[in-house]
């Protein structure tokens, strides 16, 4: 049984490169599976496309292949990769950023530098601006249908040299009362924000299920949202259009309001400038 193949891009799909993309996979062998993952990964951000990755991954059988394709560095020296985990997934990506979670669990037990001299699309017209088509997604396509194994890829080179993004080295503090981080990421569709504190991490500094807590947002130095939230277990627990703190299903800390979208409501956007204290409503500011 030929392996699926996952689509993931920050192209949206409101013109045609993600056609185009399925289209050459086709040509190649029209009996491929294409599942879309998602277009919707914030434009030019390797670390979103990293914690889709993370995300997703576990959920697939193995052997599954994934093309992840946010590639604010297409035609520069980055290099396009395949990188196969270890649990016998094979992700191919540009080597940007986009493995860094993936490259923490589970792991990635071998990575290659795609050959463009052999694994590249040459039926349209030469572009050195569209490599999730011409590149990523036609050696992902040879590699499902077994017309190349993942040694004829390229040339391996060593883990050590995958590309990290800076932010996961960025670490949460707490205390007892008391927690801060940054958000993580987004989901735009509904606007809810997702911290790089974990669940399970935030119950050590003494917080309870239904307490309200103090919430300050603040980006590059700015207060931007400054609240008391309720942190509980789902959206029924606040009235409509009010903020709530909770468990998200990824195992992050999140950040919503009820029937609303807390990105727009509040006029929030995600990465590492955008700090979020979290503190016991009765403790000092």
């Amino acid at each position: 049984m030929k392996p699926a193949i996952l689509i993931q891009t920050d192209f949206s799909t409101t013109w045609s490169a993600v056609a185009e993309m399925k289209g050459v996979m086709k040509i190649v062998d029209p009996e491929l599976e294409i599942v879309d993952l998602t277009h919707d990964i914030k434009k030019f951000d390797p670390w979103e496309a990293s914690l889709s990755l993370a995300a997703t991954e576990p959920y697939w059988p193995m052997g599954t292949i994934i093309v992840s394709v946010v590639d604010p560095g297409v035609g520069t020296e980055r290099k396009a990769c395949a990188a196969k985990l270890n649990d016998g997934t094979i992700v191919i990506t540009p080597d940007n950023g986009t493995l860094t979670h993936l490259l923490h669990s589970p792991g990635v037990r071998e990575v290659r530098e795609i050959d463009e001299s052999v694994n590249r699309y040459r039926g349209g017209d030469h572009s050195e601006v569209f490599h999730g088509r011409d590149l990523f997604g036609y050696t992902a396509a040879k590699l499902a249908s077994g017309l190349i194994t993942f040694e004829e890829v390229g040339p391996q080179y060593p883990i050590v040299e995958i590309v990290e993004c800076e932010e996961y080295y960025s670490r949460p503090v707490f205390t007892e009362g008391f927690a801060e981080g940054f958000i993580l990421t987004g989901v735009r569709h509904y606007g809810s924000i997702s911290l790089n504190i974990t669940s399970e991490a935030f119950a050590t500094c003494g917080f309870k299920l239904g307490e309200m807590v103090r919430v300050l947002i603040r980006h590059e130095g700015k207060g931007i949202f400054a609240q008391s939230v309720r942190y509980c277990k789902a959206f029924g627990d606040v009235k409509e259009g009010e903020p709530l703190l909770y468990a998200g299903s990824s195992g992050w800390l999140c950040l919503d309001v009820n029937k609303g979208s807390f990105m727009e409501q509040y006029g929030v956007e995600t990465g590492k400038d955008w700090i979020v204290t979290i503190r016991r409503e009765d403790s000092e500011s």
